[in-house]
């Protein structure tokens, strides 16, 4: 009685965490409490259908930031706040050895600051077989990934300390409601861990994705019919010489998310490397407009953009690979042909240090600053003559949990 009680117990601690429960099971029969045929029940006990192919994971930044915030007039105002920038709840689920889905939801604070989830993904996705250099294909269908922040923030992996340069300037946000499709060139890249220092995108001539898209975002209402065609290509010109090097293009063209739709065009290249130790990246980008359709002059016309970012990561020896120190610099243009005004640039500096905990979950310092141009409306915002606004500045402490 007492030991089929025990394997019942041991059963429903395998569908729940396969690998406790054979440790457990391997110390009972260990100590004679359980025979070695119920032992061998106990590992076979199959997982609940439910169960199969499902994962669970969660990302979340914890910020506390103190300094100041640029204001209207050459002034400022004081920053001192704890706040959640960011917090992900994963589901996925592997439906068929072709097909799987994914569900996200992400924790934000509205107008009031109070906590809500929206959704961020939510889509099916479908594995084509390999067609030549095509390889490793992923089809998305819903809620996705659009081409270019998954690929950056990737590479810069700090993610938890601010969004990456475009999306900051306001120029687009990380996902949208479309079809996409996205694979390797030519296989994957041997041993791309170690010798990049990154797993991900690992194809070994490159990587690349394209889609339509509604156009507005994640967290936008649909406010026309058009679509925007968006397409990531990257090369990895030297595989075995120089595996970490990599050259990208983003272009993207339609209409901003707005009645009536101004010009949305978008064109970006960033040259990177990665290696275990080291990473260094620089891009260059020109819009005209934004997915939102809010960078007009007075008749509404988009406004013609540019910018540009560097970005580095140096890893600590000794410290197994634990330790780094980072730096970044954007600067970005508004209204880059002074149709509304001249001077709405602003330019972004960050320097920082990070300690990885234990698989991602990380501590990082640093501090960050931000010169607005004289007509700069701020970030992610329109040009706004005689703005004036004081300069960002402020000292930050992030704590990413991830599981």
């Amino acid at each position: 009685m007492r030991n089929s009680l025990t394997v019942a117990l041991l059963a429903a601690l395998v569908a729940a965490s396969p690998v406790a429960a054979d440790t457990l099971t391997d110390l009972l029969r260990h100590k004679g409490v359980l025979t070695a045929q119920e032992a061998a029940s106990v590992r076979s006990a199959p997982l609940p259908e439910g169960l199969r192919g499902l994962s669970v994971g969660v990302l979340g930044y914890v910020d506390y930031s103190v300094g100041n915030t640029g204001v209207a007039g050459d002034d400022t105002s004081s920053l001192n706040r704890f706040t959640l920038t960011r917090g992900y709840l994963t589901v996925k689920k592997r439906i068929l050895p072709w097909m799987s889905a994914r569900t996200t939801a992400d924790v934000h604070q509205d107008s009031d600051e109070d906590w809500k989830f929206r959704l961020k993904y939510l889509y099916a996705e479908l594995s084509p077989q390999d067609v030549g250099l095509l390889t490793q294909m992923k089809a998305e269908i819903g809620q996705g990934h659009i081409p270019w922040q998954d690929f950056e923030e990737h590479v810069n992996p700090y993610r938890a300390q601010g969004t990456v340069a475009i999306e900051r300037a306001g120029i687009f946000n990380s996902a949208d409601l479309g079809l996409s499709l996205r694979g390797n060139l030519g296989g994957e890249l041997d041993d791309a861990k170690v010798r990049t220092g990154n797993h991900h995108y690992d194809g070994r001539y490159g990587s690349w994705h394209v889609g339509v898209y509604n156009g507005g975002g994640y967290h936008a209402k649909e406010h026309n019919d058009n679509k925007v065609v968006e397409g990531r290509f990257t090369l990895r010109p030297l595989p075995d010489a120089l595996p970490g090097l990599q050259l990208s293009y983003l272009g993207m063209s339609g209409k901003g998310n707005t009645d009536p739709s101004p010009d949305y065009t978008v064109n970006l290249g960033m040259v990177s490397y990665e290696h275990p130790f080291g990473i260094v990246t620089a891009q260059y980008f020109q819009t005209t407009g934004n997915a939102k359709g809010s960078l007009v002059d007075g008749a509404g016309d988009a406004l013609d953009t540019e910018g540009w970012s560097l970005f580095g990561r140096l890893v600590a020896p000794g410290t197994h690979r634990k330790l780094a120190a980072f730096g970044r610099y954007d600067h970005f243009d508004a209204d880059k042909d002074a149709v509304v005004a001249d001077n709405a640039d602003y330019d972004l500096y960050v320097a920082g240090l990070s300690f990885d905990l234990h698989h991602g979950n990380m501590v990082l310092l640093d501090y960050e600053t931000v010169q607005f141009g004289e007509n700069s409306g701020g970030l992610s915002k329109a040009p706004s003559a005689g703005n004036n606004l004081g300069d960002d500045q402020r000292v930050q402490v992030v704590y990413q949990i991830k599981y």
